[in-house]
């Protein structure tokens, strides 16, 4: 348990940037356009749309330790170019670095949590793990997102220094991870890219119900994460000042935190798909009270983020059942790769109608449309492997 405790250490650090709750008003302050700044948004997703399976490829090459702590390394040089940059092209190079940034951490981590549990016969406490894990993560955004805005009060200099301190903090604790022995070595290990990349293309060819999985997940995580970025600029017009569109995340955050706790004790007791698709329908009708006035945007911006928590931590847990310890990173970042090329279209698109529609009207359409996707492949998911498992009762029959 001891890697366990120290990811949840290492990831609580690294998760500490000020500046989540209030970029889009950063850039915006310096003189961007919303359409400029859903370009620079469709930069971070394009490299990460390039890097997800190189650098998923990378962690099961050269371990989860050191995947780890290349991902902070680029967040720093991040939050370097932003200290200086006042500059679109600095701010496009550090949307560049940020993206290889959490392509590293991406999957990685979740990897790293599964392999050292299942390394002590432990696999059946990830769901609960990666729950608390996730908890760890939104507590650490929270209290940083409520300091980003008093802190860009002062200087916005500020914001992205304390965010390099925080990234040097969770290298230095990321330092005593220990690699499991289950992937570093032995029968489990795989001796070269090549390797993993020929066994994960194998999983993904033979395995069509895993595929409809990821397209369901990618969707819903990508169109939501949109969804709560623009949220700022929503906010913003319905006169909230900075710092209290920070106070505002930083509170939405905890509740997620919550959401983060609780949502495998749900799964455990109603079973995942059913959180899974309850989660999808309460969504899809909050999307369509949002265009209605401003306090059900706000209501509905609320409960839509804080659930989103939810549909995170139990999809974990079902992709990483169907997964093996070799290529786990590898089909980890293949999903974070769908998301970045859904955000990559998403963002810009959304920034360019936004100067010829309500935002917030062009956000409820494609909300909804996300939500029937995401429910259609969902169904397809379980369809073909309900059908599987009756073949094989039949077979050994």
């Amino acid at each position: 348990m001891r890697n366990r405790n120290i990811l949840y250490a290492t990831g609580f650090m690294g998760n500490f940037f000020f500046e989540r709750g209030i970029w889009i008003l950063y850039l915006s302050s310096m003189g961007l356009s919303l359409f400029q700044i859903g370009i620079l948004q469709s930069v971070l997703s394009a490299t990460m749309f390039v890097m997800e399976m190189p650098t998923g490829v990378i962690s099961d090459k050269i371990g989860r330790k050191r995947a780890l702590l290349l991902g902070h390394i680029f967040l720093i040089f991040y939050f370097s170019v932003f200290l200086v940059s006042t500059d679109f092209w600095l701010f496009f190079l550090g949307h560049v670095f940020y993206g290889i940034g959490l392509s590293f951490i991406s999957g990685t981590d979740q990897a790293m949590l599964y392999d050292s549990l299942k390394e002590q016969k432990l696999e059946h406490k990830y769901g609960k793990s990666i729950g608390y894990y996730n908890a760890l993560v939104i507590t650490a955004l929270a209290l940083s997102m409520a300091m980003g805005g008093f802190l860009s009060e002062l200087s916005w200099n500020y914001v992205f220094v304390a965010g390099i301190v925080t990234q040097i903090i969770a290298m230095i604790i990321n330092l005593f991870l220990k690699p499991p022995s289950i992937v570093e070595s032995g029968d489990e290990g795989v001796s070269s890219i090549k390797d993993i990349v020929g066994e994960a293309k194998e999983f993904i060819t033979f395995n069509g119900a895993f595929r409809f999985l990821v397209i369901s997940i990618s969707t819903f995580v990508a169109i939501t994460s949109v969804f709560y970025m623009y949220g700022q600029e929503l906010l913003n017009q319905q006169g909230m000042s900075v710092k209290n569109i920070s106070l505002l995340f930083a509170g939405m955050a905890i509740i997620q935190a919550v959401v983060s706790i609780l949502s495998p004790q749900l799964a455990d007791r109603y079973s995942g798909k059913k959180v899974l698709i309850i989660t999808f329908l309460t969504i899809g009708f909050l999307y369509l009270l949002i265009p209605i006035n401003n306090i059900f945007l706000l209501v509905s911006f609320i409960i839509i983020n804080c659930m989103f928590e939810a549909v995170g931590v139990v999809s974990s847990k079902i992709i990483n059942d169907e997964l093996n310890s070799k290529t786990r990173a590898t089909l980890l970042s293949l999903i974070s790769l769908l998301d970045s090329i859904l955000m990559f279209l998403a963002f810009p698109l959304i920034g360019f109608l936004a100067g010829y529609a309500d935002i917030s009207l062009i956000l409820t359409v494609i909300g909804v449309a996300s939500i029937i996707i995401s429910c259609f492949t969902l169904f397809k998911f379980y369809k073909i492997k309900t059908l599987h498992s009756n073949e094989k009762v039949k077979t050994n029959i």
